[in-house]
């Protein structure tokens, strides 16, 4: 399989989520707050966080037709939508027409794709030219200075990011002909689509624009297939015309905004790609009435009842700024399918900004050996995307299926001696690693991860080559905005006391009132043979060598010795000899609160433990007997130098690189992409998971 760049591996764009809020009463034309809404269950589950939208918890079903309701919604304009307001008339309810937001979602809502947006319409709905709409009334409206600059800004984020309503389809330079004639791209449409009839259209309406561009002298007609059309589901319009003389009929899966870079013109009947060209100030030429023709805009030829009807209404003269802000300001309302929560377009924007890089960066056929049973569904989802396939194998892979993918890829630095043939060794390997921020409860106990890294050339805790988190620490250009968000996520993980593994901690003793005065020294345990240690020049510095090493620098310290949790559960090896611990450290302790123990010390030793990373966003000073990732950047004491040259970081930047830009979150609630200080929400208040009887069986059957 041929990839197209970027490469896979892109990390999250630095999105800011900064403090910004508009706050939005709700508009007078939508349900009062806690209204009681009745919709027919296949549009409860078409977009399932319509109460959210709505302002409303109490979205019943209207199967029940005579329960309590002070309203009642319908989606489109479908039978089962004009059932329902056939339901409300009778009932003498008000009535709302929902349909898709213009801005929806990252993938096909049919594909299962969690939408962002949605309008609801208590007059019409956009696409029936028919008949007037709620949002015909906002563009009449008019727009303070406020929603003009949220405007701008709005459509600045869609150029930028290249934001079009479903956002999965692959961005690539598109390559046309040389020509010096007007290049004109034609939209064609879904056969029997109520967005055509609903815009006064019909087939011959395609047929006359097609006409009207082909007698444009010396013109390059391009016809654009709807995707479904392509894949075979649907029949279009003007795809029948592929191979005629001087049409180019372009069937490519590709993002509206490839093409819109290299047309002049973008000619439709009722596609929103009309909508989009505008934004990119790209000449619009309609067909139809779309709802945003007839407002001066476009270029409209449409004739006939509705389109007279419709125009006849639209008498206002809107620029680009005030129509943006009535369709995506203020007829569309957004949800945060992560949080389940209503959000404003802003934040809207920005998870789909994420959501679009991550279903791009993830193309790809990846191949997945040697990984335990129960990471399997973990590994699945941070590696699933429109255009990505997961496949899982235990052993050595043979030819075909190395044929087959496009990447390898291992957990941590799992030993490929099973893979040592020329094809094995062509395919890229990636490696893949718990995140920083984990879950509550140990990976052993089988708890999924929230958080994972996945590397393309080395990973974070292997100091004897260069990972993709020390190239991106070294130059990524850390701005005021990024930085000012590692500070509020460092502060958010200090006051919610948030570690890797997010452990209940035993009863904390007072450490300063057992120190007597003493300076209180902290030497954090590991495991034996971790690959972090093996990886992270520490020389193979055991436990005890470490403990001895710190007891010979502070001979006069209270020194606390802190067991690794694995090690305790009993997961990884037996824990520590007590007694040989005693000849060293004045206290052991296992799963005590991480925080407080971090507060009460003075110093921190390890030699690769994440508890160094964890002490240094608490202010607390950190002597590094290895190399772990946040050493060799002048925030630590280091004992081992880097291999390789680094700079002087702030510990703001330390932190939005290890922990915004580095890794990538899934929610464990919703299942759903998601960024850090939504995980950090997640494990706030949460209770760790133990192991489970069923886990411990799985356990012994060889699921891990």
């Amino acid at each position: 399989m041929s990839v197209i760049p970027p490469p896979p591996i892109a990390h999250s764009a630095p999105v800011v989520l900064d403090d910004f809020r508009v706050r939005e009463a709700a508009p007078n034309w939508l349900p009062e707050k806690n209204a009681r809404l009745l919709a027919f269950t296949p549009t409860r589950l078409r977009f399932p966080l319509i109460g959210v939208a709505l302002n409303t918890s109490r979205i019943c079903s209207a199967e029940l037709a005579a329960r309590p309701a002070d309203g009642i919604v319908g989606w489109g304009e479908k039978p089962l939508a004009r059932m329902a307001r056939r339901l409300a008339k009778l009932r003498g309810l008000p009535y709302w027409a929902l349909e898709d937001g213009f801005l929806r979602s990252v993938g096909l809502g049919k594909a299962g794709a969690p939408g962002v947006a949605i309008v609801a319409d208590d007059t019409g709905i956009y696409f029936n030219a028919a008949k007037p709409s709620r949002l015909e009334l906002l563009v009449q409206g008019g727009f303070g200075e406020q929603d003009l600059c949220r405007s701008r800004a709005l459509q600045q984020q869609i150029i930028e990011h290249r934001l079009t309503k479903y956002n999965h389809l692959p961005d690539y330079p598109f390559s046309l002909v040389p020509t010096s004639g007007r290049r004109i791209l034609l939209i064609d449409q879904v056969m029997g689509d109520y967005s055509v009839s609903g815009a006064g259209a019909n087939e011959h309406s395609f047929h006359q624009m097609l006409q009207e561009a082909q007698a444009v002298p010396g013109a390059t007609v391009l016809v654009k297939s709807h995707p479904d059309i392509v894949a075979g589901f649907a029949r279009g319009y003007l795809t029948h015309l592929a191979g005629e003389a001087n049409l180019h009929v372009i069937s490519d899966n590709v993002s509206p905004h490839a093409l819109l870079d290299v047309v002049d013109e973008v000619w439709t009947v009722s596609s929103q790609f009309g909508f989009d060209a505008l934004i990119r100030s790209v000449p619009v030429k309609t067909f139809g009435v779309p709802f945003y023709a007839g407002w001066g805009l476009t270029t409209d030829w449409a004739d006939g009842p509705v389109a007279r009807a419709a125009f006849s209404r639209r008498t206002s003269r809107p620029d680009l700024d005030s129509f943006v802000a009535a369709a995506l300001l203020h007829y569309s309302r957004y949800v945060d399918p992560v949080s389940g929560k209503a959000t404003t377009a802003e934040k809207a924007i920005e998870r789909l900004i994420a959501w679009r890089h991550h279903a791009l960066a993830r193309r790809g056929n990846y191949l997945c050996v040697g990984f335990s049973k129960h990471k399997h569904r973990s590994v699945k989802r941070f590696l699933s995307g429109p255009w990505s396939t997961v496949r899982f194998i235990n052993s050595k892979p043979d030819a075909k299926a190395l044929a087959q993918a496009d990447y390898l890829v291992r957990w941590g630095r799992q030993e490929e001696a099973a893979v040592t043939n020329r094809s094995a060794r062509s395919v890229p390997t990636l490696r893949m690693e718990d995140g920083f921020i984990r879950s509550v409860g140990l990976g052993s106990h089988l708890v999924p991860a929230s958080s994972l890294c996945l590397d393309r050339d080395g990973i974070y805790f292997d100091a004897t080559r260069e990972s993709d988190l020390e190239r991106l620490l070294l130059n990524t250009n850390f701005t005021p905005a990024l930085l000012s968000r590692a500070a509020r996520l460092r502060q958010s993980i200090i006051q919610h006391n948030i570690t890797k593994y997010n452990l209940q901690g035993a009863i904390t003793p007072d450490y300063r009132h057992l120190a007597a005065g003493k300076p209180v020294i902290l030497v954090a345990g590991q495991v034996p043979g971790d690959a972090s240690l093996r990886f992270g020049l520490t020389n193979s510095v055991s436990n005890m060598d470490l403990l001895k090493a710190v007891r010979a620098q502070r001979p006069q310290a209270f020194i606390i010795f802190k067991e690794h949790p694995d090690m305790l559960a009993g997961k990884r090896g037996m824990a520590s000899d007590p007694a040989q611990l005693a000849q060293f450290a004045d206290l052991v302790v296992g799963n005590v609160s991480v925080d407080s123990l971090l507060r009460a010390c003075d110093e921190i030793h390890v030699a690769t433990s994440l508890i160094g990373f964890e002490a240094l966003m608490r202010g607390r000073p950190v002597w590094c007997h290895g190399l772990p990732f946040y050493a060799g950047w002048g925030l630590t004491h280091d004992c081992v130098s880097p291999l390789r040259p680094r700079k002087y970081l702030t510990l703001d930047a330390l932190v939005a690189g290890a922990l915004i830009l580095y890794p990538l979150y899934f929610s464990a609630r919703t299942n759903l992409l998601c960024e850090v200080e939504d995980v950090i929400e997640e494990l706030h208040g949460e209770a760790p998971a133990g192991p489970s009887l069923l886990k411990t069986a799985l356990r012994m059957m060889g699921w891990s």
